[in-house]
């Protein structure tokens, strides 16, 4: 296909910077910029959607975070791209019943930050770029596994982060665990430059 490259989560290339992880936290290198989620939703231009918004490590929305940030890997000019997540905001007239949804179509703002809002991934993902999308998908991902998988499965106890979000160890028995992988395979039927698409009837219209 002419055009795989543009697909989302497709091409974008990112340095994960394996060999930093563990070694480094926001306030300890010479550039950084932060991705902000809430509730796996990310942080991204209010006008049009289809950007992330990238903060730095100071900025004073993360009074509103007691979560630790994680390494999501390095750019081209080599600065280093974090994630962390805004775990004790509470947005005021926050309805709950369409927060987590299958496409959620609620947005919330940040009163320190009227320029970006939190946005439901699925809802937006076609509108980042490649980059950006790879970004937001590896960002949710781990900023979500600890609420699911926050206790260590051999002794019981609460376990901590390590390697910079990329694993979990217990400070009881020592053991390490890490999220699991699985292992998938989708086909993308082409014709040229054209792709072969299909929709359930039960999914909601967007």
């Amino acid at each position: 296909m002419i055009s795989a490259e543009t697909v989302t989560f497709g091409g974008a290339g990112l340095d994960r910077a394996a060999e930093m992880r563990g070694r480094i936290d926001p306030s300890s290198v010479e550039k950084a910029e932060i991705i902000v989620l809430w509730r796996g939703k990310p942080l991204v231009c209010a006008t049009a959607l289809d950007r992330l918004l990238r903060l730095p490590p100071e900025h004073p929305i993360f009074a509103d975070s007691d979560s630790l940030p994680i390494l999501l890997g390095r750019n081209e000019d080599r600065s280093f791209v974090f994630a962390r997540s805004l775990d004790t905001w509470q947005p005021n007239d926050l309805d709950e019943a369409q927060v987590g949804g299958f496409v959620d179509p609620s947005e919330q703002r940040h009163p320190v930050l009227p320029e970006g809002v939190f946005a439901e991934l699925r809802r937006i993902m076609t509108r980042l770029s490649s980059r950006d999308a790879e970004l937001a998908a590896t960002a949710k991902a781990f900023a979500g596994w600890p609420r699911s998988h926050g206790f260590c499965t051999k002794c019981g106890v609460r376990s901590d982060m390590t390697q910079s979000g990329w694993q979990r160890t217990c400070p009881a028995c020592g053991a390490h665990h890490f999220p699991r992988v699985d292992p998938v395979v989708i086909m993308l039927v082409t014709r040229g430059n054209r792709v072969l698409l299909g929709r359930s009837p039960g999914w909601p219209d967007v």
